[in-house]
């Protein structure tokens, strides 16, 4: 019996075998002429990265293959569409703006709402050590007998950059308030967003961020809402609507920054574009 079975088996798992490679192999093609695309229109020529280029381009290039709806941690729904309404009610105008989120009203009011821990927030410029490969971080403590969360943004990076990291910091505060304080006591946020992807606490410090930034009509504006998938020539065309309408409501103009740069703020775009989408898909946001 098994002399018969052997030669049928083979061939077949050849076979498989051979078909998930031709689809991996088309699958990295497809990424790699979306990132030729991407590039262009930041106006980085994709052949001449530099090594100091190569770990941006990988995250970007991780972000790009990542099904957000099946490999990415989502939080369950009903944590997410309250994350939405204190988005709509703290975070964002009613003409889908940012608040101030450094003001003290903002922060208060956030701490009136979810508490324990006092939001405590140091922004400056730093640029030794670490350097700018430290976004920042939150750092939860306590003073005496205050409880503390405390939140250090690097303003050495661009405004809209140091935004969107408030903004995730204060997503892990909203989240260890209403998940519990499952992350630890210390975590730094470095800008490698492909990281991200399997940590649920992660992914809901970033949702923030994405609400934030493509409130309902502005999702739909883009495209956002038209099908349940995108092929890499409509990804292409969303992403780049993205830029066109962030780019200038932030006063981001990637013609100022360097290569390394361009690459690691569009890799922040497009996971945060991408984010937005499977929360439109996952949730009804």
């Amino acid at each position: 019996m098994s002399a018969g079975f052997s030669p049928i088996l083979a061939p077949r798992t050849s076979a498989r075998k051979s078909v998930r490679h031709e689809l991996d192999a088309l699958a990295a093609r497809e990424i790699d002429e979306l990132v030729s695309k991407l590039l262009s229109e930041v106006r980085v020529p994709f052949g001449s990265l530099g090594g100091r280029v190569l770990g941006h381009l990988t995250d970007l290039k991780k972000i790009l293959a990542a099904d957000y709806l099946e490999d990415v941690a989502l939080p369950p729904r009903q944590l997410l569409r309250e994350l939405s309404q204190v988005v709509n009610a703290e975070i964002t105008t009613y003409d889908g703006e940012w608040k101030r989120l450094d003001s003290p009203e903002v922060l208060s009011r956030l701490f009136r709402r979810f508490g324990p821990r006092e939001i405590e927030l140091r922004a400056e410029p730093y640029t030794e050590g670490a350097g700018l490969a430290l976004r920042g971080f939150f750092c939860r403590t306590s003073i005496g007998s205050h409880a503390k969360f405390v939140i250090f943004v690097n303003t050495a990076h661009h405004p809209g950059a140091a935004a969107a990291t408030l903004g995730h910091e204060l997503g892990h505060y909203i989240y260890g308030s209403l998940r519990g304080e499952r992350a630890p006591m210390v975590a730094f946020m470095e800008g490698t967003f492909s990281k991200h992807l399997k940590e649920e606490d992660e992914i809901f410090a970033d949702s923030l961020v994405a609400l934030a930034a493509y409130s309902k009509e502005t999702f739909k504006g883009i495209g956002g809402t038209d099908s349940n998938t995108a092929s890499p020539r409509e990804l292409f065309l969303r992403i780049r609507s993205a830029y066109r309408l962030i780019g200038p409501r932030y006063s981001l103009d990637m013609s100022r920054l360097t290569a390394a740069w361009r690459v690691r703020y569009l890799a922040s775009m497009t996971h945060f574009y991408k984010l937005r989408w499977a929360l439109h898909r996952s949730a009804g946001l």
